[in-house]
């Protein structure tokens, strides 16, 4: 075995800084610890009053959800649960929110007289002069001017539907005369018509 190799003593020997640099050095590290700081943020609580408007329902706004709703559910009813719905009953006695669902309801229905019946509702609520009448008069009034709208259009259907009727019953009198004529041709034994060729 071979004896280890001493190792060499580290000495450690400072250096000396000329006067210049010490003080270089020093205005260095004086103005690092002078730099600007980022501010310091402080956080105050500040209450403000901010005015928020609450949106004010009115009372006709109100009726017209209820108008729509009652559209949206009288859409979707079978026949028979729209006849159910627009029943015979005391119309008079209807308070103006009823009344007006009802006369709603009736214009869907296709039924004689329905329509008369709606408008007589629709009158009704807007002769109320109860204080609870006052939000459904501008739905009453809308509904009047569809319900007017709506007769007029069947009244014109009804005159269309009793020309079409009349044409039609024309046309069989003319087709059974016309008929009756060949027969009569046929029965003299004359020649044949051009009317009778196919």
């Amino acid at each position: 075995m071979r004896p280890h190799a001493p190792v060499p003593e580290v000495r450690r020997r400072l250096i000396p800084i000329p006067a210049r640099t010490h003080a270089a050095l020093l205005a260095v590290l004086l103005a690092t610890g002078c730099a600007q700081q980022p501010p310091k943020v402080i956080v105050k609580e500040v209450r403000v009053e901010v005015p928020v408007q609450v949106p004010v329902v009115a009372p006709t706004d109100n009726a017209a959800r209820i108008i729509l709703n009652a559209n949206d559910r009288i859409r979707q009813l079978s026949p028979l649960e729209l006849a159910q719905e627009v029943a015979p009953r005391d119309d008079a006695a209807l308070p103006p929110g009823n009344a007006v669902q009802l006369a709603l309801a009736l214009m869907f229905s296709h039924n004689n007289g329905e329509t008369f019946r709606a408008q007589t509702l629709l009158d009704q609520v807007l002769r109320d002069t109860r204080p609870e009448a006052n939000e459904w008069r501008p739905m009453a009034q809308l509904l009047v001017d569809r319900v007017a709208e709506q007769r007029r259009m069947e009244t014109e259907l009804d005159k269309t539907r009793q020309a079409r009727d009349d044409l039609q019953r024309r046309l069989d009198d003319a087709n059974r005369k016309l008929e009756a004529l060949k027969a009569i041709e046929r029965s003299l034994g004359g020649p044949r018509s051009a009317l009778d060729k196919p």
